[in-house]
């Protein structure tokens, strides 16, 4: 068994899938409630998923949060080694004297990998698959009366890495790149009790050189080397009611027309988030569920679908569909908080046929979020 450990916060490895390649949240609150956060304000993490409601945060205030990932892949009854990852996340935000918030995110929010280079199978092909993406995203809201309004330019960085043996051993090597884009939100208080809000990320070009286009050749494929984040919109709303808070959000991720996922076959995906919270004398307890169709196209490609299941399910199973979340947190003392969660991610089995035969991908996962929150 491998172990991958993330010490600084722009550095994670082999991330793992959730909607997609994305997680299905990114601080220990909103993993709790199933991934929710564009009508729900969790402070200062706000910049992580709808930069409008870091307008709720009074005075200044500081979380730094870590996830033990733990993912199951399991690939014609070979498990893969690359089965756990430690995923950081810092946030801060703070009020100001006129109408203005402040904030600024740093999180890992994407990724998958593979590990069958030991596999001793081999149908694997001695696989070996890594990509990460780490975001940064200063941020500004504006608040007036019950309306909110907030923007993040996201600055991002990623990582891909892949290896294989057809044959005769291959290695692409590992290649970097920064991309820029954006993130808005807006939020609307409609009563005392509910909350509307609604958020849009732009699509986010990458180039990994050398790596998709000297792949696909191997497989009499050409593709280029751009793989783009794709551009993400999204709903939700929240209503409290006595000592609970129900919150749901619907989100659109925009496989079907970024570049690189749309030559690989994915769709558009549906996410489907929804929470229920409930918090008395500073202590909350909170559980959810999130949904989301995989956005893999099953045995895409017409005459070369066994090339594209092999890409797609053996090198970069994106197949996670159901997750059950659960959490809680307290105050420790009069400023600092400790925040806590876990998700279990149901196993998901596909089968399809690749080019060295069939291809059985089960798939499930663990993580747990702790974090600690700090007001000043």
């Amino acid at each position: 068994m491998k172990k991958i450990v993330t010490i600084s916060l722009l550095g994670a490895m082999a991330l793992y899938a959730t909607n997609g390649d994305n997680l299905i949240g990114f601080s220990a609150k909103s993993r709790a409630l199933g991934g929710v956060g564009i009508a729900t304000s969790f402070g200062a993490n706000s910049t992580f998923s709808n930069p409008a409601l870091i307008s709720e945060v009074k005075g200044k205030e500081i979380s730094v949060g870590i996830t033990y990932f733990a993912p199951d892949i399991n690939t014609n009854s070979s498990k893969s080694d690359a089965d756990q990852n430690f995923i950081p996340n810092l946030a801060y935000a703070q009020d100001s004297a006129t109408n203005f918030y402040y904030g600024l995110g740093l999180y890992g929010s994407s990724g998958m990998g593979v590990d069958f280079e030991n596999s001793g199978n081999p149908a694997l092909l001695n696989a070996k698959s890594n990509f990460v993406i780490m975001k940064i995203t200063p941020t500004i809201a504006y608040k007036k009366d019950n309306f909110s309004i907030g923007f993040s330019p996201i600055i991002q960085y990623g990582s891909l890495k892949l290896s294989y043996n057809p044959g005769t051993p291959k290695t692409h090597g590992k290649s970097d790149d920064f991309g820029l884009g954006a993130k808005i939100g807006v939020a609307y208080k409609v009563t005392p009790s509910l909350n509307i809000g609604a958020s849009y990320q732009s699509s986010i070009n990458m180039t990994y050189k050398n790596v998709l286009s000297a792949a696909s050749s191997d497989f009499g494929l050409s593709f280029t080397d751009e793989l783009e984040q794709p551009a993400q919109l999204g709903a939700g709303l929240s209503y409290d009611i006595s000592n609970f808070t129900i919150a749901a959000d619907y989100k659109k991720i925009k496989w079907g027309s970024a570049k690189g996922y749309k030559e690989f076959g994915w769709t558009d995906q549906d996410v489907y988030a929804i929470g229920v919270k409930y918090e008395k004398d500073d202590t909350w307890y909170g559980i959810g569920y999130n949904h989301a169709k995989t956005p893999i196209t099953k045995d895409f490609g017409g005459a070369s679908k066994t090339v594209f299941n092999t890409l797609n399910y053996l090198l970069f199973p994106a197949t996670q569909e159901d997750h059950y979340t659960i959490g809680a947190g307290t105050k420790i003392t009069k400023n600092l908080s400790l925040d806590a969660s876990f998700v279990y991610g149901a196993k998901n089995t596909i089968d399809v046929v690749g080019v060295s035969g069939p291809i059985k991908v089960a798939h499930s996962e663990q993580t747990l979020t702790l974090a600690l929150k700090y007001k000043f």
